[in-house]
């Protein structure tokens, strides 16, 4: 990949000034810096031409990726701030990767974040491009605020375009179609931001090259989010209470508290 990627871009504009953190796979990008005054730990995973894994060296999450974050995650001094700056396109699928363990590999920095989470850090996501899959999952989830560009380019989903197209032997057009009529189904960030992940929205005009002002409007919003002391104390499950998961998630909110009692009994 010849072009950098928004999550490159956009680490190196947040991370500016800040210490780079060395003994992680190239892919694996981490530097400790501040975010108007806040100590902030920066993770982004960015492609590498030249990575071990072939089917890693565009962004993927693949078995270098998901130990390394896991590692960055974990050893992030606890004055720091977390933020995942995401761009995935989805997990290393190979035979390699999977023979090796692949799901222990994402497995690790979804722990990673949770820990840290739990662990009383504010943990935050910035979505700037494609948020696909495993490689979601285990790296940028886990965050109790999750902020997103405004961007026909931000892709959202379990699995790729071209992966749901074979899958189900449909065309591009009609996965489409389909997905005006099941919002479930959709994959563009708008709609995403309906069931109540999505805590705040920025319009970017161009996601590669931000304005000064688009640049500082997402850095504000992001380091309000990271002072909110009710930050440490937000989890994944908290999202099915907000106002838009009560409007469009009515039955996973039904499920969850069946489970929930049954669990309780």
């Amino acid at each position: 990949m010849s072009e950098r990627s928004r999550g490159s871009i956009w680490f190196e504009r947040l991370a500016a000034g800040g210490t780079r953190v060395a003994g992680l796979p190239p892919s694996v990008q981490v530097a400790d810096g501040a975010l108007e005054g806040v100590p902030v730990r920066w993770i982004a995973v960015v492609p590498d031409p030249n990575g071990r894994f072939e089917r890693a060296r565009n962004g993927e999450m693949g078995i270098d990726e998901g130990f390394g974050v896991a590692q960055a995650v974990a050893g992030t001094p606890r004055d720091r701030a977390v933020v995942a700056i995401v761009d995935v396109p989805g997990q290393a699928f190979g035979i390699r990767e999977e023979a090796i363990g692949l799901q222990r590999a994402l497995a690790a920095p979804t722990y990673a974040y949770a820990r840290v989470r739990r662990d009383g850090a504010p943990v935050a996501a910035l979505v700037v491009g494609k948020a696909i899959s495993g490689a979601f999952l285990a790296h940028g989830l886990q965050a109790g605020w999750i902020g997103a560009l405004n961007d026909g380019g931000i892709e959202v989903h379990v699995m790729s375009e071209p992966a749901v197209a074979r899958v189900t032997r449909m065309d591009r057009g009609d996965l489409a179609r389909v997905a005006l009529e099941v919002p479930a189904t959709a994959r563009d960030i708008a709609t995403f931001s309906t069931f109540g992940a999505i805590d705040r929205l920025f319009d970017v005009v161009d996601p590669c090259d931000p304005t000064e002002s688009e640049f500082a409007r997402v850095s504000e919003a992001l380091a309000a989010a990271l002072r909110d002391p009710r930050l440490a104390r937000r989890n994944p499950r908290d999202r099915l209470d907000t106002p838009a998961a009560v409007r469009t998630r009515a039955l996973s909110r039904r499920v969850r508290e069946a489970l929930e009692a049954q669990w309780d009994d």
